[in-house]
């Protein structure tokens, strides 16, 4: 089924009164149930907004999606030389570390922008149908995960050229990369609404994903930041970043060794991305029908 007929469809059975309508109010206590339930009711829906955003993406590259590989291994080759004359580091595995960090951090600042920008993006759609106004930010948030997921791939020569085989310690990856999903999607949704009165939030939004590049553990780790502020005030403060667990565990969960935290800090990097969905869908259900017509 088609974006055309499925939008179609969709009118015909409002008009026959077997959809609710158009962006209904929600409730705020049951609305982070109610946003994933209009997600599990629109699957389809959902299916054909990734397959759009995906052939949009590599649309009229000559090379499609090879890109997904070759972008983060080319940045991640940039930084690495960049940061080797700068720090003189030369850990073994630090190339795969920073690779991993550039493909953790390029997927959470890409659905961050991107869940910000949601409503404005597709103003037309969401004015000429009844779609739900989640189905957007979600759809965009899918289909970053499928290219990091495609980007992922580009690991496997590193690992074979360091000697390193899959660990137990792999189930850390689906859940880092779901932590960060969440957590930006959830962060998103809060300011969704107020960038289509106040578009200068998307700049913003923009400034902070890249300065929050450099005090990420892109190209540096968790354990240099231990090493070197362990006992200072700055250690706390890094640490809550809500990506330095979800980032590190990516990196623990390729080279096999198993990370030190304290147990505060598991805690916190567990509850941040369930705060943020949960605060983030009530934002998004109680302000975003209200902004429609500024769109």
């Amino acid at each position: 089924m088609t974006m055309k007929e499925s939008h179609q469809n969709a009118n015909s059975d409002l008009k026959a009164g077997t959809l609710r309508p158009m962006h209904p109010e929600f409730s705020i206590i049951r609305s982070p149930f109610t946003l994933l339930a209009a997600v599990s009711s629109n699957l389809y829906l959902v299916k054909n907004l990734v397959k759009r955003d995906l052939n949009h993406k590599y649309r009229n590259a000559i090379l499609g999606y090879v890109w997904t590989f070759l972008e983060p291994a080319l940045l991640a080759s940039v930084y690495y030389i960049l940061f080797i004359i700068i720090a003189n580091h030369s850990e073994p595995n630090y190339p795969m570390y920073v690779l991993l960090g550039v493909i953790g951090w390029g997927m959470f600042s890409r659905i961050l922008n991107g869940t910000v920008n949601s409503l404005t993006k597709n103003s037309g759609m969401i004015k000429q149908t009844n779609i739900p106004m989640q189905i957007y930010s979600f759809s965009m948030a899918v289909t970053q995960l499928i290219i990091t997921c495609l980007s992922l791939l580009i690991v496997i020569p590193f690992m074979i050229h360091l000697g390193l085989a899959p660990t137990a310690n792999l189930w850390m990856l689906p859940i880092s990369i779901l932590a960060l999903m969440i957590t930006a999607w959830g962060f998103g949704l809060i300011f969704a609404s107020t960038n289509v009165l106040f578009p200068d939030i998307s700049h913003l939004f923009r400034f902070i994903t890249r300065a929050g590049f450099f005090v990420s553990p892109v190209m540096w780790t968790y354990e240099m930041l231990v090493e070197r502020a362990a006992d200072s005030i700055y250690f706390d403060i890094a640490m809550l970043n809500p990506v330095v667990i979800p980032l590190t565990c990516m990196r623990h969960s390729i080279d096999g060794t198993t990370p030190e935290f304290e147990m505060m800090h598991i805690v916190y990097a567990t509850l941040f991305p369930i705060i943020s969905y949960v605060i983030g869908s009530i934002v998004f259900s109680k302000y975003s029908r209200k902004v429609v017509t500024s769109l």
